[in-house]
C-alpha cells in the first residue's frame, strides 16, 4: 500500500483574499453591535451556520445586502 501526498499551495493563495474580505466584513458586524453566528456570511462557507441556504448566487445577494445594511 503507497499513500502519496502532493502539496502545492493554490488553495491558500486563493483562499486569501476570501479571509481578508471575512476578517473586514466580521469586523464592520461587531463595530456594528452584531455578536454570535453571522448568517449572511454564509457565502464564504461550505456548510454555513444558522442557516439553510446553500445556493452561491442567493447566499451573495444576501451578503451584499447586509453589507449595505451595515
Amino acid at each position: 500500500m503507497t499513500l502519496q501526498f502532493t502539496w502545492q499551495g493554490c488553495d491558500s493563495t486563493l483562499a486569501a483574499p476570501l479571509v481578508l474580505d471575512l476578517a473586514r466584513f466580521v469586523a464592520a458586524a461587531q463595530a456594528a453591535g452584531i455578536s454570535g453566528p453571522v448568517p449572511e456570511l454564509g457565502f464564504f462557507f461550505t456548510d454555513p451556520v444558522d442557516s439553510t441556504e446553500h445556493a452561491l448566487s442567493r447566499q451573495y445577494d444576501t451578503l451584499l445586502a447586509w453589507a449595505r445594511a451595515l
